[in-house]
């Protein structure tokens, strides 16, 4: 990424899009720049359900760093982890996208259910206990979700724009 904190530069843009687009050794790293490029133009560069699972795993990765993914399914709440089920499960990353369902599913009956006064820890304690966490035996999120994801863009290589045609302007 270029230098100056805003994005990556057209040059980057264009050799990640020749990249994916002519086989020449694509990785995840080139779709990263893309996901960001798309974010910073007017003109998507990637699909947009790329652009939605990564946004929604740069959004949890701090409460998953520090708890795991029951943590994070506590934190943000069951609606909003089930539409981060629903991003990942639309690129191919089932098995993090069912673990998340599940957990929300999990949440979801116990808010339903009186706690009393429950502390806020003692209620997240009951909720890890309930779902046995914060180890699931599933891939790590960033394993699975990297690789779905550079196979998904692959399998849509034509959808990408021309590498030596316009970019579309920078949103402003």
């Amino acid at each position: 990424m270029s230098s100056d904190d805003d994005g990556p530069s057209e040059q980057e843009v264009r050799d990640a899009l020749r990249a994916l687009r002519d086989d020449d050794e694509p990785s995840l790293d080139h779709v990263l720049t893309l996901v960001v490029a798309s974010v910073l133009h007017e003109k998507a560069l990637v699909p947009g359900e790329v652009v939605d699972a990564i946004s929604a795993q740069w959004a949890i990765e701090d409460d998953l760093a520090n708890g795991g993914m029951d943590q994070v399914v506590w934190n943000i709440g069951h609606e909003r982890a089930r539409q981060v089920a629903r991003s990942f499960r639309a690129v191919g990353a089932i098995e993090n996208a069912d673990l998340v369902d599940r957990l929300s599913a999990v949440l979801e009956q116990q808010q339903q259910q009186p706690d009393g006064d429950a502390e806020p820890v003692t209620r997240f304690m009951a909720f890890r206990r309930a779902v046995s966490g914060p180890f699931f035996g599933v891939p790590e999120l960033e394993a699975e979700l990297g690789e779905v994801v550079l196979e998904f863009v692959l399998e849509r290589v034509d959808s990408l724009p021309d590498p030596d045609g316009p970019l579309g302007r920078r949103a402003q």
